[in-house]
């Protein structure tokens, strides 16, 4: 039973990652403007895709501690990822039963 607590915690978690994740997009749409304004070998795109740069990547790390900081049922960017696993039994081994205590030596 989800508590009101952890609803506007998974709300919060919503929020910032979509805010985040829209501002590296636009950070990375911006970058392809500048080169395609300036071209790629200019002095003026190199200084700026490199501020661009650190600023996506700064993003991006703030993404992964939100991915750790949240609760661990929410799925954050990974809304696609199965957050169950199934294991099917092994089968069962058709050799002499070894334990798996020491074996010599």
């Amino acid at each position: 039973m989800a508590t009101t607590k952890n609803i506007k915690i998974t709300s919060y978690c919503d929020d910032l990652n979509s805010e985040l994740s829209g501002m590296k997009i636009r950070i990375d749409a911006l970058r392809d403007d500048v080169k395609n304004a300036f071209g790629a070998e200019t002095e003026v795109f190199r200084a700026h895709e490199q501020h661009l740069v650190e600023l996506a990547n700064i993003i991006e790390w703030k993404l992964q501690i939100l991915m750790k900081v949240c609760p661990f049922d929410w799925k954050g960017r990974d809304k696609d990822v199965e957050s169950s696993v199934s294991v099917s039994r092994p089968e069962k081994f058709a050799g002499p039963e070894i334990s798996g205590g020491y074996l010599g030596g």
